[in-house]
């Protein structure tokens, strides 16, 4: 992207521009002289300039829309990001502010101003509105400011009784402040309301039925303004709000905000860009892996450790749609069976080491069928091992490496492998072996340790398989990685054991790895702080291989 004291040119020889078009080819009209023009702007590889000093004329109008992407559409996938540009690994996609954020349509009483979470005993209330806060300033945020004086205007104010459980009046307050944008700020009002609603599939569901009860009622009976909306305009902005927000993980409960271009990210279960976001609220999309000019960028909106059948589930109810992506339509996930169940779990009998997997890809109801002797498991049999193993994955101890391996020593009898129960509980005993202190590791035993590598080393390739861009979970496995390394390395020093450079080289790799992974986390998020460390710990294994820094 071209900054204010630097312009780079991106010329039609390149190798960026192999697949230019004859029109590209043929340049294009400068914006500032509306003269030709055969030299682009290297950051979107879009727009054509007939000298420097044009493009540094025009820099002020074209930095807010220099994004290596256009925006594209179609009848089945509608609109959506295309990569104008190869893009390198590490490259940021996008970093755009929120048009409108506030807190989640379910949440227990939170600070209308920052969004933490509050208690009964630790709130103040708005000196104007009486909504509740965490400290005086953060009534004066901008945020709150719409609400607030709606608020005023009802003739009474706010009084938060509940602080336990989910509070009805907050399904309303981020709708509401979608809707008041068309008041505040005509502009950000009119590029959200063209965002998709998916109006007619949400009409009569269970969720717009709710949403019509405590939402599109509660608004004009609450805060008294009966003529001000009517109730199929509030509907379609809470539709908006479903469709496009993005869960932002900076507060604790989350909050959701609705971006412009990154709404128009399409997706994939296995997408090819990181999303993060800045301590402002802005959303950040990189590519963690080098992406060709011409592909769609996605990213995805359920979660990629999710098995198929709950992805699947969850897109359908909260997005409306049935992701027909490459992974979902692979019952395989890759080769990985990171869905699939054991068939000798079902068949105590049988020695088969044949995985299960649906007999019909498109209904993961169906029954199943080994993929080894063809026998059927009916679905009823499976669903009950599922329901007991999320069950118990809820109830479990999360930080206890003994009830970690009890669940997994348990449910190996029935889950593959690579089953993704197993793997949220392997990324959990990642994290403890030798975690919780700096030293801890240094205590655990040599089984322990070469444990703790294997199923970091396991995960990770399983990671690059299904979800090469889920950055932060592989840039945490890597650190998890990189300091068992580290102490395998410390270990065969006192034992005077063979290979201690070798494991340093590949504990420098990983913590490097890490640090490439988790780079574009903002100081709140944890991941950052692991990051920092793993930087730390890159500049000491430089020192102790003898390596300069490049």
């Amino acid at each position: 992207m071209v900054s204010d004291a630097e312009t780079i040119w991106t010329v039609s020889t390149t190798a960026e521009n192999r697949t230019a078009t004859v029109a590209e080819a043929l340049g294009g009209i400068c914006p500032v002289c509306n003269q030709s023009a055969k030299k682009r702007c290297s950051g979107c590889n879009t727009v054509y300039y007939c000298c420097v000093e044009h493009q540094r004329q025009d820099w002020k109008n074209h930095k807010n829309v220099c994004h290596p992407f256009k925006i594209c559409s179609d009848e089945h996938f509608g609109r959506y990001l295309m990569a104008t540009k190869d893009i390198k690994a590490g490259a940021t996609i996008l970093k755009e502010a929120p048009l409108v954020y506030g807190p989640s349509q379910i949440t227990a009483p939170v600070c209308v101003g920052c969004l933490q979470a509050l208690t009964e005993k630790q709130f103040l209330e708005c000196d104007r509105c009486g909504w509740p806060v965490c400290k005086r300033k953060c009534q004066d945020r901008p945020s709150h400011q719409a609400e607030c004086q709606f608020t005023i205007a009802r003739g009474s104010k706010m009084s938060l009784q509940h602080f336990y459980v989910p509070h009805p009046v907050y399904q309303c307050v981020t709708p509401l402040r979608c809707l008041l944008l068309a008041d505040t700020d005509s502009t950000k009002w009119q590029t959200l309301i063209k965002l998709e609603s998916h109006e007619e599939q949400r009409r009569g569901s269970k969720q717009w039925r709710d949403d019509r009860e405590g939402v599109a009622k509660l608004i004009p009976r609450f805060f008294k303004c009966e003529n001000k909306w009517s109730e199929d305009e509030i509907l379609r902005v809470t539709g908006i709000l479903q469709v496009n927000g993005h869960e932002i993980p900076l507060t604790d409960p989350p909050s959701v905000a609705i971006y412009s271009n990154a709404s128009m990210a399409e997706h994939c279960c296995t997408p090819n860009l990181a999303k993060t976001f800045t301590s402002k609220r802005e959303i950040v999309f990189w590519a963690p892996n080098a992406i060709q000019s011409g592909e769609r960028l996605s990213i995805c909106y359920s979660d990629v450790l999710w098995g198929t059948p709950n992805r699947l589930d969850h897109l359908q109810q909260t997005k409306l749609f049935r992701c027909s992506c490459a992974r979902c339509s692979d019952p395989t996930e890759f080769g990985t069976y990171f869905s699939a169940l054991k068939c000798s779990g079902f068949k105590k009998e049988s020695n088969c080491n044949g995985l299960l997997l649906p007999e019909n890809v498109k209904n993961w109801h169906s029954n199943w069928v080994c993929n080894k002797c063809q026998g059927v498991v009916v679905f009823k049999e499976i669903s009950t091992i599922l329901e007991r193993a999320r069950v118990d994955i809820g109830a479990m101890e999360k930080t206890s490496e003994k009830h970690c391996n009890m669940f997994i020593s348990h449910y190996s009898t029935w889950l593959g492998p690579n089953h993704y129960y197993l793997v949220e509980v392997k990324i959990l005993l990642s994290q403890i072996i030798g975690g919780g202190s700096p030293d801890a590791i240094k205590e655990i035993s040599d089984d322990n340790l070469m444990n703790k590598m294997k199923m970091c080393q396991d995960l990770i390739r399983l990671f690059e398989k299904i979800c090469p861009a889920e950055a932060r979970i592989i840039g945490t496995t890597r650190f998890e990685l990189h300091a068992a390394l580290a102490e395998f390395a410390r270990r065969g020093v006192e034992s005077g054991g063979p290979a201690v450079r070798s494991a340093l080289e590949d504990s420098l790799y990983n913590a490097k790895e890490c640090v490439r992974m988790l780079t574009n986390e903002c100081d709140e998020m944890p991941e950052s702080h692991i990051c920092e460390q793993a930087r730390i710990n890159v500049k000491s294994l430089m020192v102790l291989l003898g390596l300069q820094e490049t």
